[in-house]
């Protein structure tokens, strides 16, 4: 263990980073593909309010990071 380096702390850095990066991305990719199963559903005659809903859970919680982030850099 170095010195000037703390692991630990490096470690958590990168947790966080991975999720509030790449999570946040992939909970958008699913709201887009729930918006597009609706859209596909509701050109087929149809709709999917399961689909509409999932999407909009998916972009509620990537507006809930967003918001989350700004407080944090802000607050610092």
């Amino acid at each position: 263990m170095s010195d000037w380096i703390d692991i630990a702390a490096l470690a958590k850095i990168l947790a966080i980073g991975l999720v509030g990066g790449a999570g946040l991305a992939a909970v958008f990719a699913f709201g887009l593909v729930g918006l597009t199963a609706h859209q596909e559903a509701r050109t087929a005659g149809g709709g999917s309010p399961v689909a509409l809903a999932g999407a909009g859970f998916a972009f509620l919680v990537v507006l809930a990071g967003v918001v989350l982030g700004v407080y944090v850099m802000l607050s610092a």
